[in-house]
């Protein structure tokens, strides 16, 4: 009978591992369609913008260098940052944060959770945690990818791996969002507004040349108007929701998970003020920080505290004075 109930037990887990497995597998196909869908989005605009609206609508040709420069360095900067998004592959915990064989095998077979934390904070003893300073709390430890979690790492059930510095799982990139790629995300965030700007803006002025009848070309009328309407609906929506999140955030030092779960509610311990926030993200060099190049600082495993701030502050100093 126990058998049995015990062979009940393991169909059990195999069939919900199983459903996860098929559930991530159908989210990660999904995010491959969003994906697809937005390229297909921002080459049909690079279309109208280019041949219908610059080509056939703008009558003058210094206006339409102008746009077409000033449009082609902002359209790079979207797609090079959102490429870089998508392409690049999250971080995962260095293997200094793994178990040894023997850790494992002793972890595996006990029982005790008592025992087993004693394990983990034995093998924990010479890692960079902030979290070990505070002995009241546990050593976080995945088992499916049997490491000893570093500072704000979290395991993403999408990706089902564990991700260094995470901040969110987006299906409009099919990509985890965290320390290997957060600069991406943000400069991909900034340029698709700008670039929304710039569009509309050029649009709004084509379409009061067709209303005056200043264009006797009015084949292309109706895809100008539609850019121009799809341009400025979905730069409100960045702006309002994308922008002033995401940004603020760098700002404190927090991650959306983190914002979201209330991690730092009461007290941030990473929290260096505006500047150093913002430095931890986009680097010392500021040649840098709007180029989708890496240049965060620290490794993704560890991060300064409170009493790290002056050093910070020298090391930036020091880098804009070479710099110059």
């Amino acid at each position: 009978m126990e058998k049995q109930e015990e062979n009940y037990k393991i169909i059990y887990i195999d069939e919900e591992k199983m459903d996860k497995e098929e559930n991530n597998a159908c989210k990660r196909r999904k995010s491959r369609v969003l994906v697809t869908l937005i390229i297909g989005l921002l080459v049909t605009c690079y279309y109208i913008f280019v041949v219908e609206l610059c080509i056939f609508t703008v009558p003058s040709q210094e206006l339409k260098a102008t746009f077409l420069v000033m449009f082609h360095i902002l359209f790079l900067l979207c797609m090079w940052s959102y490429l870089r998004v998508v392409i690049t592959p999250p971080a995962v915990p260095p293997e200094t944060f793994r178990l040894s064989e023997s850790d494992k095998q002793l972890y595996l077979s006990e029982e005790s959770p008592e025992v087993q934390e004693q394990i983990l904070s034995r093998a924990a003893k010479n890692l960079p945690l902030y979290y070990n300073i505070d002995s009241k709390t546990p050593i976080k430890y995945c088992r499916k990818c049997q490491f000893i979690k570093p500072d704000r790492c979290h395991h993403c059930t999408a990706c089902d791996i564990c991700i260094l510095k995470v901040d969110h799982h987006c299906v409009f990139l099919n990509n985890c969002v965290g320390f290997s790629n957060y600069k991406f995300f943000l400069l991909f965030l900034l340029y698709v507004p700008l670039l929304l700007i710039f569009t509309s803006a050029v649009s709004l002025y084509c379409s009061i040349l067709f209303w005056t009848g200043q264009v006797t070309n009015m084949d292309s009328k109706d895809s100008v108007i539609a850019l121009f309407c799809m341009s400025t609906m979905f730069c409100i929506i960045f702006c309002y929701r994308y922008i002033y999140e995401h940004y603020s955030l760098v700002l404190m030092n927090d991650t959306l998970l983190e914002f979201n779960e209330g991690i730092h509610c009461k007290y941030n311990p990473y929290d260096l003020g505006y500047r150093k926030n913002w430095r931890q993200v986009f680097g010392n060099k500021k040649r840098y920080w709007f180029i989708p190049i890496f240049s965060s600082l620290g490794d993704g495993s560890s991060f300064p505290l409170g009493d790290a701030k002056e050093d910070i502050e020298k090391n930036g100093a020091i880098d804009c004075q070479t710099s110059k």
